[in-house]
């Protein structure tokens, strides 16, 4: 389903995307991420979030910065979909200003999460600027112990090639059966990065892919079209798939589905 309107949460079939296309992402994807994590709240009395880096999403998150409820961060438990695995001095969240301006965690914590009071013991890096082998079992443990090894809502960038995290076409990441990995040979740099795996990402209730640029038709149309060998499209949520695209990139992928019929 093609919806060329603002965007209005609504439940897609298992594993086929509903796809918003829209003037502003961001304005159109900030209500339905809040709408989510509110209705998880509401149904289990916490929200576990993972969201992407990349720019993207930066005007999504600031809009979740200024609209969502206050009284819900209390609630809240964040972490990445991926990061680099950058060297550097261990330094809690607080101290985000001292990443490096590369991180994905600084960039989240820039957007958003520094301004809304969120408490740093809620937000689980996926690293400490150790090196990636031991900062992903450390991850991976936290994460087990503080919130069950699994996410709620998960908000996602998409790369031209279909790549999800740094979850990459073709890639043996792909087939993990775990909580997280490195990855040692990202044909993005930088090589080295630690994702969580498609196992976790598959195991959200709610799942929004945010993405603009006509760029990307090609390989969303094609994932649209029923292609599940790309990471994009091996995306298969309990409820909730939804794409969130810009008006470029909408065109193309409605063009796209005319000419194939």
């Amino acid at each position: 389903m093609i919806i060329v309107h603002e965007c209005t949460p609504m439940p897609a079939e298992m594993g086929v995307p509903t796809v918003h296309v829209v003037p502003d992402v961001a304005a159109a994807a900030g209500p339905w991420i809040a709408k989510a994590v509110t209705q998880v709240i509401q149904q289990t009395g916490r929200c576990r979030l993972a969201l992407a880096g990349g720019s993207t999403p930066g005007p999504t998150y600031r809009w979740l910065r200024d609209h969502l409820a206050t009284e819900l961060y209390g609630q809240l438990w964040v972490t990445l979909t991926d990061e680099r695995a950058l060297r550097y001095d261990a330094l809690p969240p607080e101290r985000w200003a001292e990443l490096p301006a590369d991180s994905n965690l600084r960039l989240v914590m820039a957007e958003w999460l520094a301004h809304v009071g969120m408490d740093p013991r809620r937000i689980l890096p996926l690293t400490l600027g150790g090196a990636a082998g031991p900062e992903c079992v450390r991850f991976g443990q936290e994460f087990m112990q503080k919130i069950g090894g699994g996410i709620d809502v998960a908000v996602l960038g998409v790369g031209a090639d279909g790549h999800i995290a740094s979850l990459f076409p073709g890639h043996p990441a792909l087939d993990v059966q775990d909580i997280c990995l490195v990855v040692h040979d990202s044909p993005k740099p930088p090589a080295e990065r630690i994702s969580l795996t498609g196992m976790v990402l598959h195991g959200a209730s709610h799942v929004v892919v945010l993405a603009e640029g006509k760029a990307k038709a090609e390989v969303l149309g094609a994932v649209y079209r029923g292609d599940r060998q790309l990471p994009v499209g091996r995306l298969l949520p309990h409820r909730d798939l939804h794409w969130v695209v810009d008006r470029a990139l909408g065109k193309a992928l409605v063009a796209g589905e005319l000419e194939d019929r």
